[in-house]
């Protein structure tokens, strides 16, 4: 095999599928990318037997059409370091000689040994934008479980129902669900739903690189497929049931609304942050007379109060969430976005949402209403007299 392409071109492509190559692999096969030249056209491959990258660029000059396997780490490590223009490539199935403004020789394995390459062939799959998935995954993939023994909350669930993805997840304490426009192509089911893993997602989030492109997927039992541009890709499934989470989210009934001022409310709950922690997470919202005061105490960290003016005119209302949940939400979304606090008390779950389609349902903490006002140094006034006592 000889052939002739834009070494740029194909370090881009390369960088692609060498996201598929575990570099620890047990199998020292799937520490390569597999190259084969068709049709003039150049298909790289990787797999680590869980999911599997193709990426397909174009080839300048094809003096010997063939298929060779390349070292990941090394092809990839030569390409970014060459400032060449083209890189020439050329193997007898036993080396292979790679030039650019260097020259180098590796040790070739039998590409007979690696798994066959897939394309994408289905004539009945769910068509919506890159930016759509890109969007759903940044969205969700945070508020996964992975240290719960239920597998399918340690991943994202892609749902798809009457032309509508939702992309939604949950650790039981909190539920983030994204949904995106989508339309079918063929006789795709009416209803149909997956749970990936965070890692294929994360994975999957990096390979869309233009946020208008058509991006193609194919939900299976095992595995979900995605064709984008010049990018096949394909990773297995989650087994287990995952939550009735359309039931979840519309659990409030009745519910008031306040129009968040999303700049303050970002502000005093990053200020909460400060005297907040993993063991004392708890941020207090109340609500009153056309404003907003968000509080947080510690005994050790101190005390924190900001108030800010909303629409609230009618009654009052305090609940308290975990400021850590809260924050994810916030970086999810910018600061010029509409975001809506759904609450009906404070034992029922607060849901924040936006105009995009964007729903996030916290379950509240235990509210204190014996001491609503009351110092870090009290507090510490308190726990003194109880244990002398």
């Amino acid at each position: 095999m000889k052939i002739t392409c834009n070494r740029e071109t194909l370090a881009n492509s390369f960088a692609l599928a060498q996201n598929a190559v575990k570099s620890q692999s047990p199998k020292p096969i799937l520490r390569n990318v597999k190259l084969e030249v068709v049709n003039n056209e150049i298909v790289l491959f990787a797999t680590d037997m869980e999911m599997g990258i193709r990426v397909t660029l174009p080839c300048e000059e094809v003096g010997d059409p063939g298929c060779i396997m390349l070292p990941a780490d090394r092809v990839m490590a030569l390409l970014r370091e060459s400032r060449a223009e083209m890189v020439t490539i050329e193997s007898d199935r036993t080396k292979t000689v790679i030039s650019a403004d260097s020259r180098f020789v590796f040790a070739t394995e039998d590409p007979d040994e690696f798994p066959g390459t897939p394309i994408f062939e289905e004539n009945n799959y769910i068509v919506t934008k890159a930016r759509y998935i890109k969007e759903g995954i940044r969205r969700t993939i945070f508020a996964t479980d992975s240290e719960s023994g239920r597998f399918a909350l340690s991943g994202v669930l892609m749902d798809y129902k009457d032309n509508t993805l939702s992309f939604v997840s949950t650790d039981g304490r909190r539920m983030a669900a994204q949904q995106v426009e989508a339309s079918v192509q063929g006789e795709y089911p009416s209803e149909k739903t997956a749970v990936a893993t965070v890692r294929s997602l994360t994975l999957l989030d990096r390979l869309l690189q233009h946020g208008d492109a058509d991006v193609s997927i194919v939900l299976q039992d095992s595995t979900f497929m995605i064709q984008s541009e010049n990018v096949f890709y394909y990773a297995s499934l989650l087994e287990g049931r995952f939550p009735e989470w359309r039931a979840a989210i519309g659990q409030l009934r009745n519910p008031q609304s306040v129009e968040l001022p999303i700049q303050l409310f970002s502000q005093a709950i990053r200020l909460a942050s400060i005297v907040t922690d993993k063991a004392s997470p708890g941020v207090v919202m109340e609500l009153e007379n056309n404003q907003m005061t968000v509080s947080a105490l510690n005994i050790e960290r101190g005390e924190m109060e900001k108030s800010f003016a909303l629409d609230y005119p009618e009654g009052e209302m305090a609940m308290k969430l975990n400021g850590e949940y809260v924050a994810a939400f916030l970086k999810t979304v910018s600061e010029d976005t509409v975001v809506k606090m759904n609450f009906v008390d404070e034992r029922t779950g607060v849901l924040f949402e936006t105009s995009d389609g964007y729903r996030y349902l916290v379950m509240p903490m235990q509210l204190d209403r014996k001491k609503k006002v009351e110092t870090a140094q009290e507090v510490a006034e308190d726990a003194e007299d109880m244990s002398q006592e």
